[in-house]
């Protein structure tokens, strides 16, 4: 199997991802008003609030995330201020595909950085003239070197 061509694609700003989390706190408010109105307020009732509070600023927080993907051929790089990194290599494994748009989990290769994982929204509105390159990269199979 030949190598991806090497791309740059921009992370964030995704419009699907907008939409996922608008749906999101849409959803949770939602039930969260059906339960207190039929069950009144509870312990429970307030976990589950903070558990939806935290998880709306979690997907805002994400999308507020900015950077650049690249893929030389060879390694991934992620540039800019995506989670406190400035560059950095790195491994990405696509996480989920809806043509459009991508979920991708970036996990840093050095174990120095000590960094986590990262999630990366990538959206074909982005760049559409490399949309289909970025896709091509993302699915190279790294486990063959």
């Amino acid at each position: 199997m030949d190598n991806a061509p090497s791309v740059a694609y921009p992370v964030g700003r995704c419009a699907f991802q907008r939409w996922v989390w608008g749906l999101w706190v849409m959803l949770t408010t939602v039930v969260l008003g059906v339960w207190v109105s039929s069950q009144g307020l509870s312990a429970a009732w307030y976990a589950a609030l903070v558990a939806a509070l935290l998880g709306a600023i979690w997907g805002w927080l994400a999308g507020r995330l900015s950077g650049v993907l690249t893929w030389d051929g060879q390694v991934w790089r992620l540039h800019g201020p995506v989670a406190g990194l400035n560059e950095a290599t790195g491994e990405v494994r696509v996480a989920w595909d809806a043509q459009k748009a991508l979920l991708l989990r970036w996990q840093p290769a050095s174990d120095t950085l000590r960094a986590k994982s990262v999630w990366l929204w990538l959206d074909s509105q982005a760049s559409s003239h490399r949309w289909q390159d970025v896709r091509r990269a993302a699915y190279q199979r790294n486990d063959l070197y």
